[in-house]
């Protein structure tokens, strides 16, 4: 005589409920993640999505061994201020400037140029490449 159990056992397995927790833990993941602080993070810069379209009156470039370019002409830091004001004197209120800086450089010089750019009131755009 056979022996028959008078519960049987469902073999099918829900997914739905299985989904619903995956999706939950991945919005909770990607909230946390946007929540870290940026410094903490490896930062490639100067790379961007976004483009501005403005055209700078002045481009200044400060390369990896810490030399200022201004239209090409290089410049020492302690220059950079009165070659700014004596290129920019004729261009009314807040003009644009375009530093181009590499990626490598120590943030002192690009630091002490945002100061200059300060006290002088010009608009500063940060040249960077399209990411990609």
């Amino acid at each position: 005589m056979a022996i028959v159990s008078r519960h049987k056992t469902n073999k099918n397995f829900a997914m739905s409920g299985m989904t619903d927790i995956v999706f939950l833990l991945l919005i909770f993941f990607m909230i946390t993640s946007t929540l870290i602080v940026p410094a903490a993070q490896n930062v490639q810069l100067p790379e961007s999505n976004n483009q501005t379209q403005s055209n700078p009156v002045l481009v200044v470039s400060i390369g990896l061994d810490r030399t200022i370019y201004v239209d090409d002409q290089e410049y020492r830091l302690g220059e950079l201020e009165g070659v700014l004001r004596k290129k920019l004197e004729d261009y009314g209120e807040a003009p644009t400037v375009r530093l181009n800086a590499d990626r490598d450089l120590n943030m002192e010089e690009v630091f002490a140029f945002l100061e200059i750019a300060k006290r002088n009131r010009y608009k500063v755009i940060l040249g960077t490449r399209p990411s990609g």
